[in-house]
C-alpha cells in the first residue's frame, strides 16, 4: 500500500502517523538507513501539520474580526403558539 503525500494528509491523519513514526523511532530498533527515511516522512508530516494548523488560526482570526466587526441585529424570538 502506498503512502499519501503528507500534504494531502488531513490534520488528524497526519498527527496520528507522526505519533506512530515518534513511537517507531524512540523503540530504536530499526537500522540507521530505516530510521532517516522514517525521520524524513515525519519532518513532512510535522510540516503539513503546522500548515494547517496556520490555515485554521487564520481562519479562526478572520472570523474572529469579522464578528466584532458585525453591527448588532435585534432578536426576534419565534412564537410557536
Amino acid at each position: 500500500m502506498s503512502r499519501k503525500k503528507p500534504e494531502n494528509l488531513d490534520f488528524e491523519t497526519a498527527r496520528g502517523e507522526l505519533q506512530d513514526i515518534v513511537e517507531k523511532l524512540e523503540q530504536g530498533d530499526i537500522s540507521l538507513e530505516e530510521s532517516l527515511k522514517v525521520f524524513e516522512r515525519g519532518v513532512a508530516l510535522f510540516r503539513n501539520c503546522q500548515k494547517l494548523l496556520s490555515e485554521a488560526e487564520q481562519k479562526v482570526s478572520i472570523l474572529s474580526e469579522k464578528s466584532m466587526d458585525a453591527e448588532p441585529e435585534a432578536f426576534e424570538p419565534d412564537h410557536a403558539d
